[in-house]
């Protein structure tokens, strides 16, 4: 009967701290997992910040028109690059670096759209406000450049065929605009060589009704030798005398 009653107390005491054990353990998963869920909802507000930051970014972009607004919104979407990068979430990088790459090339090709418009052609060679607007907007459009060069562009390749492309197209702004002002100089230098020569009128006509007009003549530039010359006086060489017309032989009868 004691060994009996000796078992069933081995046996309660062994339940017991089965018990125990289970309940401890029991309490300490639970304790874990509450530990780790703050973890995981804190990582996920972070990706839903950058993703929407990345959204609003693209969005504002697309609905600008005016180049330097979409320099200004993409020059702000890359200050959160180095954010993304310590995420170290594969999915959220790749997002970034192609909405930035896309901005990057959206740019690029406003920027040859409106190079393009800037040029000079044969036909606006004489049209000298026009020829200092292309060059004065082609200067800004460079200096824009310049300064958001680490921006705008990715490699230096980039940069450099958009700033070739500005310098050919005020190159020849500057060579047509040279060209104008020459042929400006020359007329003006036309016009005021232009010389009235009065042809002297032959004593033996004085007395007739006839009309000799001036001759125009296009002299060029007095050199050293023409003055000399000019100021030599000469006989001018009249014609042999007419013989009496009917108007002076009238004028004998009286």
């Amino acid at each position: 009967m004691r060994k009996n009653n000796k078992v069933l107390v081995g046996l309660l005491i062994i339940v017991l701290l089965a018990v125990i054990g289970l309940s401890a353990y029991a309490y300490h998963k639970q304790k874990s997992l509450n530990n780790v869920k703050p973890k995981v909802t804190e990582t996920k507000k972070e990706d839903s910040k950058f993703e929407r930051i990345i959204k609003e970014s693209s969005s504002n972009f697309n609905k600008e028109n005016e180049l330097s607004k979409k320099i200004d919104i993409l020059k702000n979407l890359l200050t959160y690059k180095e954010e993304i990068s310590k995420e170290n979430k594969d999915k959220l990088n790749e997002k970034f670096n192609s909405q930035v790459k896309e901005m990057r090339e959206k740019i690029k090709n406003s920027l040859k759209d409106n190079i393009g418009l800037l040029t000079v052609s044969n036909e606006d060679k004489t049209n000298t406000e026009k020829i200092t607007n292309v060059n004065k907007e082609l200067t800004e459009l460079q200096t824009l450049v310049d300064k958001e060069k680490e921006t705008i562009f990715e490699k230096d390749e980039d940069y450099n065929e958009i700033s070739q492309l500005i310098k050919t197209n005020l190159a020849t702004t500057e060579v047509t605009q040279t060209a104008a002002t020459t042929n400006n100089s020359n007329t003006t230098e036309q016009v005021q060589h232009t010389e009235v020569v009065e042809v002297p009128t032959p004593q033996g006509q004085r007395g007739t009704t006839s009309y000799t007009p001036p001759r125009v003549q296009n002299s060029p530039a007095p050199s050293t030798s023409n003055t000399t010359a000019s100021n030599t006086p000469s006989t001018p060489t009249l014609p042999a005398p007419v013989e009496s017309s009917t108007t002076e032989t009238s004028g004998t009868s009286e």
